[in-house]
């Protein structure tokens, strides 16, 4: 088995895909960011390195609300004639623990910058994506409030840039869905256990995903719900903008690449 990285945008199943992939083998780090209701799988060590990286090169940049690929440009320029030690030295403590896995949406903006530093001969790479629908929905439901467009516009520009990335190096990788997990689970881990060379089962999937196997996530109920946080919310956040400014233009709106 290779080391893995797990590209990705936000709300999109990742950690069940980190965790599947644990079971295999995979390192995880010496400590994974855990939020209220599950655990991540995501390196903290890496995150913390990721985050000095964008605050470094672009300290203005909010990842979660903002998608250009000038920023990503930036940041890999920029950390061009930096110090990076500490990413050197991060490379190696991993290199002790072959193989391992990372998973951080903060990769999108960083990967350029770690690739230099890896064995990419040595790697995997997994191009994660989600159905737009699921996505917004869960996004809203966790009071991450977005409109539609937004949510497939940043979603595909996270996609399009890591594609790119892996293109222009030549390497290979495998792309699919969260949804292609739960509803065709056993061709979804024949086609993981084909890239990664491991052996995974539907006994692993059901481990770290406590989802019903077979259907989507979110149904009519999750999607009427989201729509009406994000229609409070938007409604507040509207008119407060309006007070503001005396316009109808929304502070704070998340951005993308045209």
């Amino acid at each position: 088995m290779r080391n893995t990285i797990i590209l990705t945008h936000g709300w999109s199943g990742s950690s069940v895909l980190a965790g599947l992939i644990g079971r295999a083998g995979a390192w995880l780090g010496e400590e994974t960011m855990a939020k209220p209701d599950y655990d991540t799988f995501e390196n903290t060590d890496l995150i913390d390195l990721n985050k000095d990286l964008m605050e470094r090169f672009a300290p203005a940049l909010n990842y979660e609300h903002d998608f250009k690929s000038a920023h990503v440009s930036v940041i890999t320029e920029g950390a061009r004639a930096a110090d990076l030690s500490k990413l050197r030295s991060f490379v190696e403590q991993c290199g002790h623990h072959r193989p391992w896995l990372w998973k951080d949406p903060r990769l999108t903006w960083t990967i350029r910058v770690w690739a230099d530093l890896l064995d990419l001969s040595n790697t995997r790479f997994v191009v994660l994506t989600r159905e737009t629908t699921q996505a917004w929905i869960g996004a809203n439901l966790r009071r991450h409030i977005q409109s539609f467009a937004f949510t497939r516009a940043y979603n595909d520009g996270v996609t399009q840039s890591n594609t790119r990335f892996l293109n222009e190096r030549g390497l290979p990788y495998l792309s699919l869905s969260f949804e292609d997990l739960l509803l065709a689970p056993d061709r979804t881990l024949e086609r993981l256990n084909g890239h990664l060379d491991v052996a995974l089962t539907r006994e692993d999937l059901r481990t770290v995903c406590k989802l019903p196997l077979g259907r989507r996530n979110r149904g009519f109920n999750d999607f009427f719900k989201a729509a009406a946080i994000y229609a409070k919310n938007y409604r507040e956040r509207d008119g407060r903008a309006r007070s503001k400014h005396g316009h109808g233009v929304t502070a704070g709106s998340p951005t993308v690449d045209p």
